[in-house]
């Protein structure tokens, strides 16, 4: 059996205007500039609390690193109005399609995301693909963040099969896949700032119909 672990915002899901419309709900609360759709697209990735951080700098907060007051207590609105953040967000084209044929073919599915455990359920609920994964490691376990290998080791433990691929698009996903010494496929359509070749992957697409026959080589299924 082989599992395919996958991160979920810009590698299945397009969520970057959900979570810019919570970013800017936030900001404004506390009488600060709210960030572009551009901006919240390149900060999203390391989790909630880094891309509150990444807002604070771009608006020229000082001193609103984590544990701040301020930063808190946007952190605490933030997770509030997140879990219901999921009419603007998308899956890439032809993801829910693929994602129904590998399951059907017999792979273990898994989502590994820094996306916190609450939202990470709502949003697949929303879209319907909730029943297809078969573990999740998520950005507010008892774990460390990508792009420590942690949360790679917390689905593999889960999903008990002999072979297994990372999908991502960013620089956080090919470190994670670099340090959990897994093969990677990164899809090219997401939120990465990097050029493709300066990044850890075997393989490299940018429609998911490319898809299977990539899992097919990297992550054979026994006959």
């Amino acid at each position: 059996m082989s599992g395919l672990i996958f991160d979920l915002d810009g590698t299945l899901i397009d969520a970057s205007r959900d979570i810019h419309a919570c970013a800017v709900e936030v900001m404004t609360a506390e009488g600060l500039a709210p960030p572009t759709l551009d901006a919240v697209r390149g900060f999203i990735g390391g989790g909630v609390a880094l891309l509150l951080t990444r807002c604070l700098a771009a608006a020229g907060v000082k001193d609103a690193a984590e544990g701040t007051a301020m930063h808190s207590r946007m952190l605490a609105h933030f997770r509030r109005i997140y879990p219901e953040a999921v009419s603007r967000t998308d899956p890439y084209p032809h993801v829910p399609e693929v994602l129904e044929t590998l399951k059907a073919d017999g792979y273990r599915l898994a989502i590994c995301t820094n996306k916190p455990q609450v939202p990470t359920h709502a949003v697949l609920r929303h879209l319907g693909l909730e029943r297809l994964f078969d573990a999740f490691a998520y950005g507010d376990g008892d774990y460390p963040r990508k792009p420590d290998p942690a949360p790679v080791r917390h689905v593999v433990d889960q999903l008990a099969a002999r072979r297994f691929l990372y999908i991502g698009d960013s620089e956080v996903d090919a470190a994670t896949a670099e340090a959990a010494k897994l093969p990677m496929a990164l899809f090219t359509e997401g939120f990465r700032a990097a050029p493709v070749e300066d990044l850890y992957h075997d393989a490299a697409f940018d429609d998911y119909r490319q898809f299977p026959a990539i899992a097919a080589r990297l992550a054979p299924r026994p006959e």
